[in-house]
């Protein structure tokens, strides 16, 4: 595994074909696991959401970043050979509370400042579709709601400036990708994680962003059969963001030297 120091100045980069064809083998030896724990993670995530507001925050900044966390954790694992034996290390993620939910905290704010600065050019126009959908008569006003909605989408500076926000959020998900990765595997804390997760981001933009268009595309083709699909997917996008993170930092290669390497070195200056 290469040294943080080493990661600093380190300009490697990853296959995409690699870390999809990598992603699946590791996923796919313990994919019974991943499936139940997908399962129960969600809900888990429902069951959370059903409390007003607070519901919502909790499963942004805590269940799911930790949840993620705790996959990383066991993808790590099996990748080098300890696989996965205890089922209660999806929750590993929880052991890095604080690292995982300061850096989410973080990303989660920037999001919602782009999102609201988006948003705020159309103030008039969402309030007045909001009290459209408020009315007590509003089911007999649905073509009015609908045409409300109508005139802001066809608005084309709103249209440009929701995809330019949609930009602007992937790009800080391919910057930030790795942030959990770092925290987990490296045991640094939120800021510094982010940044060496920004840092060799940088280097792997373009991989990154056909990676992620790539999967993308792929998520949705599986979520049309009712969902179903995302439960293989899901796993598969786990394992695949793993194998990416492990072919620029070898963190799947142990730098231990066991006993029985030490003895092999010893005979042969016997020799």
């Amino acid at each position: 595994m290469k040294t943080l120091a080493e990661l600093q100045t380190d300009k490697s980069t990853f296959s995409i074909g690699l870390a999809l064809s990598d992603g699946w083998n590791l996923v796919s030896k313990n994919l019974g696991y991943y499936i139940l724990g997908g399962i129960i993670a969600v809900a888990i995530s429902a069951g959370v959401g059903i409390i007003p507001f607070v519901g919502g925050i909790v499963n942004n900044l805590v269940l799911s970043p930790c949840l993620i966390g705790g996959a990383v954790y066991v993808t790590w694992h099996i990748s080098n050979g300890k696989g996965w034996t205890d089922f209660g290390d999806m929750f590993k993620g929880f052991n890095f509370l604080q690292p995982i939910f300061i850096s989410s905290f973080i990303q989660y704010v920037i999001t919602a400042a782009l999102a609201l600065l988006v948003f705020f050019n159309f103030l008039p126009e969402l309030i007045d579709i909001f009290k459209l959908s408020q009315r007590a008569d509003m089911f007999s006003k649905q073509e009015e709601l609908g045409n409300a909605f109508l005139d802001l989408i066809r608005n084309s500076k709103f249209v440009v400036s929701l995809l330019l926000l949609m930009v602007a959020l992937l790009f800080i998900t391919v910057l930030w990708v790795f942030k959990t990765h770092f925290i987990i595997i490296y045991k640094m804390q939120a800021w510094p994680a982010m940044e060496m997760s920004r840092r060799i981001a940088r280097h792997n933009l373009f991989q990154l962003l056909g990676f992620f268009i790539l999967m993308g595309f792929i998520l949705i083709i599986s979520a049309i059969p009712c969902g179903i699909g995302l439960l293989f997917t899901l796993p598969w996008l786990i394992g695949a963001t793993y194998s990416a993170f492990a072919q620029i930092t070898h963190c799947d290669r142990s730098n231990e030297i066991n006993e029985e390497m030490f003895d092999f070195m010893a005979g042969k200056k016997d020799n």
